[in-house]
């Protein structure tokens, strides 16, 4: 384990444009488990397949190429997985089971048919078999950790149940929930993994890199990613160009699709063979993932992914369940202050009165430890401010590159420099702009200090090869220390809003007062 310090005053992002701009959906590959095939939507004639098809399906990818799916499935199974396409809308991603027959012999397949508006994607997998006594001795499972997640009081308790479940019915050596912050930068949370797995990753952040902007968008396409073993080759399509659209198939909708070698190259520095990974995505945004990791490589089945996705709708409404309530509980808490204060400043002689006669409320409406008031050439203060010089400068600063009526930042020093000589008063900003770019409302918050435990240096998340554009993932996952400075608690969705009916109260009452003009 390694100890780094670093302070700094501005916030950093680590999200990588260069790995978000890699085409992930037009890789071209997919993992050699299963046998991708490419279909005229009318006819169901095979215009694409994996190179990989002999070996799963009896037949070459040459050979099957031009022909019609209905020689290898008959008629009766072709008309079930037309009715299937059919059901899409649904959002159902339960497979059919097809029997292949090919000269070789027949094929008990799982088949998973994916609607493109120009063609047909079919993803085939050797069936696994499974007995009675397994499929109840799963059900039993899922159904014992959904009700035990119901009965969990918080987030915590909630994920510290979900891995641990979940890793003894998937037998994997480390599962972990995966949380997302603001800059897509994400911290394991929970973890149960075998004591072999060496480090623990809990509580450690990782950078936004680590899972780029292409990959997040993809976990809206397929309800998980599977990567049964690293080391096994993958397969092209054949023909390389689709005959159809002349252009490379997108395959995103796709569960095989092949894993880029810097990702591969990423498992093996974690000393992992298989992965597998579950979004969980809370009011249509992806708030977190399920993250699984395995020393050897390790097939999943339907029912085992099934189980994933069913934990993580169940996470998925415990979160909003709870965001939703804590937010009620904040905006009822935060309407009983505002009334107070609405009812000083539409009863007080003038604006200024009317917010800082008794300012403990605005204070505690803003959640702020210092106001400012600049209005009329006036400066006038309640609670922790910075000096008048560094308010005034801090208002042009505000008039010359903030277009916005409410503008918040929770690191103040990041835009405006001169804010580091007043980390103790002005780390965070709430700035209501009243009129003409020159008048302001200011809320001030104080610095609060606190170090993020990386796994890894994120500086180094990505190393490029000198005078190549090859790079490289970083090799060692060790705890790097990083020392947050300059930065004062983030400001929620619910106090911009309140902010904004501020500033509508101020602007009505200067109107009675005919002070506008």
């Amino acid at each position: 384990m390694t100890n780094n310090n670093l302070h700094f005053s501005e916030r950093k992002n680590y999200d990588s444009d260069f790995c978000g701009s890699i085409p992930l959906n037009f890789i071209n590959l997919i993992q050699g488990h299963g046998v991708l095939l490419v279909l005229e939507p009318a006819s169901y004639t095979i215009v694409q397949a994996s190179e990989n098809a002999s070996a799963i399906l009896g037949s070459a990818a040459a050979a099957l190429v031009q022909q019609p799916l209905q020689n290898y499935i008959g008629e009766k199974q072709l008309q079930t997985l037309s009715s299937e396409l059919g059901r899409k809308d649904t959002g159902s991603n339960i497979p059919l089971t097809l029997q292949w027959q090919a000269s070789g012999g027949s094929n008990v397949l799982s088949a998973t048919l994916h609607n493109r508006e120009l063609y047909l994607l079919l993803e085939l997998e050797p069936a696994r078999q499974t007995s009675g006594s397994a499929f109840v001795s799963t059900y039993q499972a899922i159904s014992y950790t959904i009700s035990s997640l119901k009965e969990a009081t918080n987030l915590d308790e909630v994920s510290r149940v979900a891995v641990t479940e979940l890793k003894k019915l998937s037998g994997f050596d480390r599962v972990m929930v995966y949380q997302f912050d603001d800059n897509w930068n994400g911290t394991v949370i929970a973890e149960a993994q075998e004591e072999s797995m060496g480090e623990s990753y809990l509580g450690l952040r990782f950078p936004a890199s680590d899972v780029p902007k292409q990959a997040r968008d993809l976990y809206f396409k397929t309800p998980f990613r599977i990567i049964p073993d690293i080391a096994a080759p993958t397969a092209k399509l054949y023909p390389v160009i689709n005959p159809i659209t002349s252009s490379l198939t997108d395959i995103s909708d796709c569960t095989l699709r092949a894993v880029p070698l810097v990702h591969i190259e990423y498992l093996q520095n974690m000393g992992v063979m298989a992965s597998m990974s579950t979004p969980i995505i809370v009011n249509n945004k992806l708030w977190g993932l399920i993250s699984c990791h395995h020393r050897k490589a390790m097939p999943v089945g339907f029912e085992l992914r099934t189980s994933f996705e069913i934990v993580s709708g169940i996470i998925a409404s415990q979160i909003s369940n709870r965001e939703k309530e804590d937010s009620f509980q904040y905006r009822s808490m935060l309407h009983e202050i505002e009334l107070k204060l609405m009812e000083q400043v539409y009863t007080s002689k003038n604006l200024s009165d009317g917010l800082l006669e008794n300012p403990a409320y605005l204070l505690e409406l803003l959640g702020v430890n210092g106001l400012a008031l600049v209005f009329n050439n006036e400066y006038l203060t309640a609670g922790e401010v910075p000096d008048v010089r560094m308010i005034r400068n801090l208002v042009k600063w505000l008039s010359r590159y903030s277009k916005d009526k409410i503008f918040t930042t929770d690191s103040l020093p990041a835009f405006f420099e001169e804010a580091t000589q007043y980390r103790d008063t002005a780390s965070g900003l709430i700035a209501l702009q009243i009129t003409g770019g020159k008048h302001y409302l200011l809320g001030f918050r104080p610095e609060v200090s606190k170090s993020v435990n990386w796994g890894g240096n994120p500086n180094e998340a990505i190393k490029f090869e000198a005078n190549s554009k090859k790079y490289h993932p970083r090799n060692s996952f060790n705890l790097w220390r990083e020392q947050v400075e300059f930065t004062s608690h983030p400001w929620r969705q619910e106090v911009v809003e309140v902010a904004q009916h501020v500033r509508t109260a101020m602007l009505e009452k200067l109107l009675k007062e005919e002070e506008i003009y």
